[in-house]
Order: structure tokens, then sequence, then C-alpha cells
């Protein structure tokens, strides 16, 4: 498989997460390691993996969203007729649109009360890692009007198929 821009861009949310977990794991590991040979470690490392790890769960939350990973209402989906469970799919993704929406609007409130906050070891400004979960709730919110957009289309599609069948 070739690594093209178009792939990236497609696995970008997959990527950073990856990125960010990488990064949680290699400082966790580094630090256990410096403290057990020198009984003392880096001063930096609990800050930074907390905060790569904040941005690896709000991404990946939205990437295993994407794939559809995240536990859903299974149980009422696929009970009843088809129309039923195609109904109870757009109403789901109308309701994730709307919360992870008005998620995004209060973290970027979040953000903003707290602007000129700073870490407290590196010192630097609290809105690297508050941004997560902008970025986050963005990519879900996104994903759930494309599902949204996808689960109209198959709504009237089976609709209007239905109409000229006997």
């Amino acid at each position: 498989m070739s690594v093209t821009p178009k792939t990236i861009l497609k696995n970008l949310d997959l990527i950073i997460s990856g990125f960010f977990l990488s990064i949680t794991v290699l400082v966790v590991i580094v630090n256990v390691g410096l403290r057990y040979l020198f009984q003392g470690g880096l001063f930096w490392a609990e800050e930074v993996a907390t905060t790569s790890f904040i941005w690896s769960v709000f991404v990946g939350s939205a990437a295993a969203y994407r794939y559809k990973m995240h536990i859903g209402i299974d149980m009422v989906s696929r009970i009843g007729p088809p129309i039923w469970r195609k109904l109870v799919a757009v109403f789901v993704d109308i309701m994730m649109f709307v919360i992870n929406a008005y998620i995004v609007y209060l973290s970027v409130l979040y953000i903003r009360a707290n602007e000129l906050k700073r870490t407290p070891v590196l010192d630097i400004p609290a809105i690297y890692v508050n941004f997560a979960l902008t970025v986050g709730f963005s990519l879900m919110a996104a994903y759930a009007l494309f599902f949204l957009y996808r689960d109209v289309r198959k709504l009237f599609r089976s609709e209007e198929e239905g109409i000229g069948e006997v």
C-alpha cells in the first residue's frame, strides 16, 4: 500500500491519535527506566504524557466514531422493520450531531475562559491541551453530519425503490 497525501488526509485522525499515543508510551517508559536506573526521572514527563494522552483520547474517539466502534444502541436499532431501523439511525445521527456540536461550543467557551492559563511544569499555554476537546468533538460532529446525510439518502432511496414494486 502506497502512502499518498489522500491516504494521509483520509486517516489523519488515526495518525494524530497514534502519534500522541506513541509519545505517551515512549515518555512513560523512558521516565520509568530513568527512575529505576538513576532514582530520578524527567521533571516534565508527567505533563507531556498527560497532554499526549488527552490528545490521543479525544482524537482517537473521533476515529472510533468514524469506524462505528463506539458502543451504540444496537438492541433498539436491530428490532422492528427495516424502515424503523433507518429512522432510528437518522435520529441517532441527529442527536450525535447536536450533542457533539454543543460540546464543541462548550469547549470553545472553556478555552476562552482559560486563555491566560499556563501549564504548571512547562509553562506553555493551556490552549494546546484544551484544544484537543475542540478538535475531537468537531471531528465527531462532522462525521455525524456525514452519517446523517448517508442515512437520510438510504431512508429515501429505499422508499422510492419500494413504490413501484409489487
